[in-house]
């Protein structure tokens, strides 16, 4: 059997595994007549992803549209969208801008938010308007920026590559920190004592790809249900660990 993403709408509750996870970002047309991007969108990462084979195992897809008929709470619909680009790999920012009909406000609110973490994919087609401070931005972060929709889609999935296998808590470490030496460290030294990632947040990146990074995880106790909280912070001079069982180099 091929390979094959899977789709996880809004309010749909998440995977408790996966190995690598993606979120569509972009305006959502009011007009109900017009063809959706999304929905080519996850058109095409299912071909995508049927082309690698069936060793691999295809990717966490977050559509931030709940299923047609079973309407969301504007609260409950922001708590799931923070919640899944919190655990999101990568974040595909598409942004065919066009006013009036398609002005995309939430969608500014949300890059800036997330266009310096390291996980963001911009695709800008030709035609949008008004998209000079995303690529401004893009450009100054090593964003990479595709000019269609199909280019966006390839390179999110280039990027999220074969991803690594991840549970729980580990889901909320993105995979471009999850492979770095500095996580894996630590991430080896807490598995050693026993200890399961119970949950985890990014704190903070700096530099594409980054350099500079901030974790914060809970650590379980084995065979309690006691945890310890430290927070792993990588910068230019190294790496160190605070908080729970104190501060280690």
């Amino acid at each position: 059997m091929p390979a094959d993403a899977t789709v996880v709408r809004a309010g749909e509750p998440f995977p408790g595994t996966w190995s690598a996870s993606l979120y569509l970002c972009g305006p959502t047309a009011r007009d109900p007549g017009t063809p959706l991007w999304r929905d080519r969108a996850i058109r095409r990462i299912h071909e995508l992803v049927a082309d690698r084979g069936p060793e691999e195992d295809g990717p966490v897809v977050f559509l931030p549209e709940p299923e047609p008929g079973r309407p969301l709470s504007y609260e409950e619909h922001i708590a799931w969208e923070e919640e899944a680009m919190g655990m999101s790999d990568v974040i595909l920012f598409y942004v065919p801008r066009a006013l009036p009909e398609l002005p995309g406000l939430v969608t500014n609110v949300k890059w800036g938010t997330w266009y310096h973490s390291g996980r963001a994919v911009l695709g800008s087609p030709p035609e949008a308007q008004r998209n000079e401070y995303l690529l401004h931005f893009a450009r100054e972060h090593a964003v990479p920026v595709l000019d269609s929709l199909d280019r966006a889609v390839a390179e999110s999935l280039h990027r999220l590559g074969t991803g690594a296998r991840r549970r729980a808590g580990e889901r909320w470490v993105p995979l471009h920190l999850w492979h770095t030496p500095e996580f894996r460290r630590w991430y080896g030294l807490e598995a050693g004592r026993g200890r399961t990632l119970r949950s985890a947040e990014v704190l903070w990146t700096r530099g594409s790809p980054a350099r500079e990074w901030a974790v914060r995880g809970v650590w379980e106790e084995p065979g309690t249900t006691d945890a310890a909280v430290q927070t792993l912070v990588v910068h230019t001079g190294g790496s160190e660990v605070l908080g729970g069982d104190g501060r280690e180099s």
